[in-house]
C-alpha cells in the first residue's frame, strides 16, 4: 500500500459538448486543439486512474486541469467519476489548474459549493491536512483568471506565507511538508515562455524549496512524470505526473518517509492490489 497517489491533468469534457454554441463552443475547441475531444474516452481514462489510485494508496491528490474549460457540467462529471470510483471524499484532495478557470474566475470554488461539495473539506485552499503522523498536506491554487491565450499561474502572497510557516513547523515536528498545486514551483527557463505558461513568481517557489529540505511539491501542468532536486545531495522535491487525459495509467505513487517523499517508479512497483485502501495510519 502506497501513502499517496498522484493524478493530474484530466481535461474532462461533458458528453453533450456538441450542444454548446457561440463563444462557449469556440473556447472548448481552441483549448482542445491538438488532442481529440473524446469526451467518453477522457471520462473512462479518469475513472480508471481514480480506481487504481484508490485501490493502491491511502490518499489521492489531483493536481489540476480537472476540466477542459471549467464549465459546471464538467465539474458535475468529475463528481460523478469520483463517486463511481468509490473514493471516500476525505481521501481526496483536489486543486484547480488554469483550465479550470477559463469559463469563469471562480468556477472551481463554485464547484466546491455544488457538485464537489463532499470534497471541499479536504480540498480547501490553504487548509492543512494531516496525513497520519508523517506529513502535512497543503492544497493551494496557482490558477489565475486570464485569456485562453495564456496558461500561466501564480502563488498568492498569503499562500507563500502559509507554505513558509508549514515548512518551519514541519521541520520542528519532524514531518514532511507537502504542497499540492498545478503549476511547477520552479517555473520554466525562458522568461517569455514562463510569462505565457509558467509560474509568474517562480523565484519565490525555488527559494522556498531551496531553503527547506523537507518541503515537497506535487504538481501537474507539464504532462510528464518528472522529479526535480533543488540542492546537491538532496532528494527531489518537486514531482509532476503524466496527463491522465492521454493515458489512464499515468498515476504516480509515493511513499512518505521521515526525510523525503519518494516516488515509486514503475520498474520497481509491485503488482497493484485490488482490495480497498485503508485510511493512512
Amino acid at each position: 500500500m502506497f501513502d499517496l497517489a498522484h493524478v493530474t491533468d484530466l481535461h474532462l469534457v461533458e458528453p453533450n459538448y456538441r450542444a454548446r454554441g457561440g463563444s462557449d463552443s469556440q473556447r472548448l475547441y481552441f483549448l482542445s486543439a491538438g488532442r481529440p475531444i473524446d469526451a467518453d474516452g477522457r471520462g473512462e481514462r479518469a475513472l480508471s486512474a481514480f480506481q487504481a489510485a484508490g485501490r493502491n494508496a491511502a490518499h489521492v491528490v489531483v493536481t489540476g486541469d480537472l476540466t477542459e474549460d471549467g464549465s459546471p457540467a464538467q465539474f458535475e462529471l468529475l463528481a460523478d467519476l469520483l463517486e463511481r470510483a468509490r473514493l471516500a471524499p476525505e481521501r481526496v484532495t483536489l486543486v484547480p489548474g488554469n483550465h479550470d478557470r477559463y469559463s469563469q474566475p471562480d468556477a472551481f470554488e463554485q464547484a466546491l459549493l455544488g457538485p464537489l461539495q463532499a470534497y471541499a473539506a479536504s480540498s480547501c485552499q490553504g487548509r492543512r491536512i494531516e496525513l497520519g503522523r508523517g506529513a502535512w498536506l497543503l492544497p493551494v491554487s496557482t490558477a489565475i483568471p486570464q485569456s485562453v491565450l495564456r496558461s500561466a499561474g501564480r502563488m498568492s502572497d498569503a499562500d507563500l506565507e502559509l507554505i513558509q510557516q508549514l515548512a518551519k513547523e514541519a521541520r520542528r515536528a519532524r514531518k514532511l511538508a507537502l504542497v499540492a498545486q498545478h503549476h511547477p514551483p520552479q517555473g520554466f527557463g525562458p522568461a517569455a515562455w514562463n510569462w505565457i505558461d509558467g509560474l509568474l513568481n517562480a523565484a519565490a517557489g525555488r527559494a522556498l524549496l531551496g531553503a527547506h529540505s523537507k518541503l515537497h511539491v506535487l504538481h501537474g501542468h507539464t504532462h510528464k512524470h518528472q522529479s526535480q532536486a533543488f540542492a546537491p545531495g538532496r532528494p527531489a522535491q518537486a514531482h509532476s505526473g503524466g496527463a491522465v487525459v492521454s493515458r489512464a495509467d499515468n498515476v504516480r505513487f509515493y511513499q512518505i518517509t521521515r526525510d523525503a517523499l519518494l516516488p515509486v517508479e514503475a520498474a520497481h512497483m509491485p503488482a497493484l492490489t485490488t482490495g480497498a485502501a485503508p485510511a493512512l495510519a
